[in-house]
């Protein structure tokens, strides 16, 4: 069983901008992010733009199994990607408002076991024997 948690921010004024260019410095550095999210035990991490008339938002959508423990891990974490997503977070973000959930379902788990077929038991061959390809298991 999944976490989930939607955070809606309010971005402070005139920082909108400065919001874009950080998240899509972040999808250039996916390896990085993703290596976070896995030490984290997040397993999705989204986030959206709204613009409005008063003012501009950034909607954060994450799962975790726990995000409490994500959290901690998050700012327990020194590396240099952690410390700069907390500057951007201090400079650009104001307001934020959790919603309540109301309903949360996902697919995550029967997606993952239907992807990741069991592994079989290998035995080796004999030195004789070709090799096994690659891709054969």
């Amino acid at each position: 069983m999944y976490q989930t948690q939607l955070l809606k921010i309010k971005i402070r004024a005139g920082k909108t901008a400065a919001v874009i260019e950080f998240i899509r410095s972040l999808r250039a550095r996916k390896d990085l992010a993703l290596e976070a999210l896995r030490r984290e035990g997040m397993v999705v991490e989204t986030m959206f733009l709204e613009r409005r008339d008063d003012g501009d938002y950034l909607y954060y959508y994450a799962k975790a199994r726990d995000l409490t423990l994500a959290n901690q891990v998050n700012m327990e974490a020194t590396d240099a990607l952690t410390l700069e997503i907390r500057n951007f977070v201090a400079e650009t973000w104001g307001h934020i408002v959790s919603p309540e959930p109301l309903l949360d379902l996902d697919l995550i788990q029967e997606e993952t076991a239907v992807r990741t077929p069991p592994r079989r038991k290998t035995t080796k061959a004999p030195s004789s024997a070709p090799a096994p390809h690659a891709l054969a298991g």
